[in-house]
């Protein structure tokens, strides 16, 4: 499940804070907790909805509406270091008033690139008093995250103020705030910013040049408290991903030690497990995942590793229950075929296969992929492609 989609959005957000320099009025930060009743829960509900509708139409209009960006401030400034006069907080909160707007681009675009945001839930969090709804971001290239919604009123509306993001582990707010009280000049005559939240940009921009390496080297440079933050954790974590699984591995080995109660850790130990080969251990983070997000679209991580241990059989009961109860997702019925095909039981391929076409997938398309290597030469359909159940079926069609 790797971070680079998420830790990039984060560090583009932090590098325009830090470089605006205009005053903003000080902030309002009147948006309450909602207290938990039956009106409130279908309010909620009504909340997100409109905005999951406002995505399917691939608009930002339901986001920016909704996102309450002087109560998003408010959180960044919980803290009593911040003094909200201070002329270099002013410009920092003026670069976050953006926040909004360049979330909800990212995730449409991210969208239209064939990731899929689904609403998935909501809930009420009875030591925070405060109402949260979930929205999954999946696409094959990133794997998983999900999106907990923080929900408050200003008396006639509901809005949010926050998102819990799981790959960083914490909520949009508390990076932020993280990021300005690093950044913040130590006395009222220096403008300069501290080492650590230059190496931060410096590896940005080194990874935007897809120099992985490089980028890893320069937060490895960080130093003291910084270093073990759960953000700097994970952005070396996406970085290593790129150019060194063992570097990766370590990683995220840190993590797990620095924060082993941490309540997203199971989706960021999930690859961990995989690199290990502990199968078992990463099918029961995905379960203890399920347990948290109740999501059963994770059927498809529990297939995928079962591919991984070998397991065909269970392997093949998970994806065909992606195939019933997800019918739109081409990668349960992707999965359905592999499982079926590493029992030999080409004819029933061979029915997803028609089925598919029937469901108006380009026929050539789905063809060529059936039959399309992998760079090191491997198909996980090639018993498939080479039976004379595909071949005459193929000759014949």
């Amino acid at each position: 499940m790797k971070l680079k989609s998420t830790i990039s959005l984060v560090l583009f957000i932090v590098f325009f804070s830090l470089t605006s320099h205009s005053q903003a009025p000080l902030i309002d930060c009147d948006c309450e907790r909602l207290e938990e009743t039956e009106e409130n829960d279908a309010k909620v509900i009504e909340l997100a909805e409109y905005i999951q509708s406002s995505f399917y139409e691939l608009e930002s209009r339901g986001f920016d509406e909704k996102f309450d960006i002087d109560a998003f401030k408010c959180h960044i400034a919980e803290y009593q270091e911040i003094d909200l006069n201070d002329d270099f907080t002013k410009g920092f909160m003026q670069g976050v008033s953006n926040t909004g707007s360049t979330l909800s681009k990212s995730i449409i675009n991210t969208i239209e690139t064939g990731a899929y945001y689904n609403l998935v839930n909501y809930k009420y969090n009875v030591e925070e008093m405060t109402y949260y709804f979930t929205f999954r971001l999946y696409s094959e290239a990133t794997g998983v995250n999900y999106h907990d919604y923080k929900v408050c009123t200003d008396g006639e509306t509901l809005k949010f103020s926050d998102i819990y993001i799981y790959l960083t582990a914490e909520h949009f707010s508390s990076t932020l705030r993280r990021i300005f009280l690093l950044a913040q000049p130590k006395d009222e005559n220096s403008r300069t910013i501290d080492n650590s939240v230059f190496n931060m940009l410096e590896a940005r921009k080194f990874a935007t040049q897809g120099k992985f390496e490089e980028a890893y080297n320069r937060l490895s440079e960080i130093k003291g408290p910084m270093a073990k933050e759960k953000f700097t954790l994970l952005t070396k974590a996406s970085y290593a991903s790129s150019f060194n699984d063992e570097l990766y591995e370590e990683a995220l080995k840190e993590f797990s030690e620095l924060y082993p109660n941490d309540p997203t850790l199971y989706l960021k130990q999930v690859d961990y497990n995989i690199l290990k080969g502990d199968f078992k251990t990463a099918r029961q983070n995905v379960d203890k995942l399920i347990y948290e997000t109740n999501d059963d679209f994770l059927n498809l991580l529990k297939g995928n590793i079962y591919v991984l241990e070998g397991d065909y059989i269970n392997a093949e009961k998970h994806y065909k229950y992606m195939t019933s109860n997800y019918i739109d997702l081409i990668e349960g019925y992707i999965g359905y075929m592999v499982s079926l095909n590493f029992q030999n039981r080409f004819e029933e391929v061979l029915e997803v296969v028609k089925h598919l076409i029937a469901q108006e997938y380009d026929k050539d398309a789905l063809l060529e992929f059936i039959e399309e290597k992998e760079p090191d030469g491997s198909n996980a359909l090639e018993g498939f492609v080479n039976s004379e159940v595909y071949k005459n079926w193929k000759r014949n069609s």
